[in-house]
């Protein structure tokens, strides 16, 4: 009897265990049902980033000292956003160039990474002055979400239409 009891005890407590785990995980934006919406809409959210991210001048002066026009410059970041919409642990990812403004393919541009320590730093500034967001939802609950983005620009003269 002992035995049996014990063993209910011990399926009980995985049970719970893997269900508050399910609840406690961040789900992927692009995979997800619903994704959380920035409130002002997506050109708001492109503005917000020029607007917030305090490294744009060292990026743009870097690129051009190493020849690097005639492109965009791509600044790709992710971060959180949780159950209330709230955006959090900012993280930056890579410095990217590309000859298209509409392309998922961007080359990742080496001569940034001396500057990783830097752009952590705007990105982590940028997403802390970012509002509230509309969350997420999956299987018909708000969830924790993981949000990955990047801000372009063209570096050149005329962008191409």
């Amino acid at each position: 009897m002992k035995t049996l009891f014990t063993l209910a005890i011990t399926f009980f407590a995985i049970t719970a265990n893997s269900q508050s785990a399910q609840y406690n995980r961040a789900y992927e934006a692009k995979y997800m049902q619903k994704p959380p919406v920035f409130v002002a809409g997506a050109d708001s959210l492109k503005r917000f980033y020029f607007a917030h991210f305090p490294a744009f001048d060292t990026v743009l002066t870097k690129a051009v000292e190493k020849g690097d026009t005639a492109k965009y410059i791509r600044i790709y970041f992710s971060f959180y956003i949780d159950e209330q919409g709230y955006p959090y642990e900012a993280e930056f990812d890579r410095v990217a160039s590309t000859r298209s403004a509409a392309t998922e393919n961007a080359k990742t541009i080496k001569y940034f990474y001396d500057m990783k320590s830097i752009l952590q730093k705007a990105i982590t500034q940028m997403i802390n002055k970012m509002p509230q967001w509309r969350p997420g939802l999956q299987d018909g609950r708000i969830v924790t979400t993981h949000y990955s983005d990047y801000l372009q620009f063209w570096v050149g003269l005329s962008a191409p239409q």
